[in-house]
């Protein structure tokens, strides 16, 4: 009778379709019945029989080597962002002075704004403006090839306790002049 060959390294890798690091790890910690060889190349020597009880197992066993999973990958999750603290806290009070205050600062606008213009007012991009056109947040008009907010409306939009944590630069600058 023929004995079942043995398998090296490198092959019993590529038959459990796991990475060089992770063999290594689970011969080093003896997982797999093997022979240590001791030399650089061709250094562990394992069993035909053993490597297919190792696979088989593998893929039966869900809780089957659990514990080292995410350990020889090289992704990290990525590391939550801090919120950063509201320059103004969002009350009703501060929202009315917020209201007063942009209808005086902006007097000199016209009734009807075009939304490039709105987003320089707002110091961000014309792109946030028309997303909230497009969910229906801010009432807009189309006229030819542009979009025009109504002055009135954007104001009170802005002036609701959401809005105003999303308008950084204006409510520093409302900020600034109410202390």
């Amino acid at each position: 009778m023929k004995p079942k060959p043995m398998l090296s390294g490198s092959q019993l890798r590529q038959y459990l379709h796991i990475s060089t690091r992770k063999l290594k790890y689970l011969m080093d910690h003896n997982y797999i019945p093997h022979e240590d060889t001791g030399q650089a190349t061709y250094r562990y020597r394992v069993r035909w029989e053993d490597a297919v009880a190792f696979k088989q197992r593998m893929d039966t066993d869900p809780s089957f080597l659990s514990e080292l999973v995410g350990m020889f990958n090289t992704h990290r999750p990525a590391k939550p962002k801090p919120k950063p603290e509201p320059v103004l806290k969002p009350t009703q009070k501060n929202c009315r002075l917020f209201k007063k205050w942009l209808t005086q600062r902006w007097a000199d606008e016209p009734d009807a704004l075009p939304t490039q213009r709105v987003a320089e007012l707002l110091g961000c991009y014309p792109q946030k403006i028309h997303r909230w056109v497009k969910l229906g947040q801010l009432p807009a008009e189309q006229v030819g090839r542009f979009q025009y907010c109504s002055k009135a409306e954007l104001i009170s939009f802005l002036a609701t306790p959401e809005r105003m944590m999303g308008c950084g630069e204006v409510v520093k600058e409302f900020a600034g002049q109410l202390i």
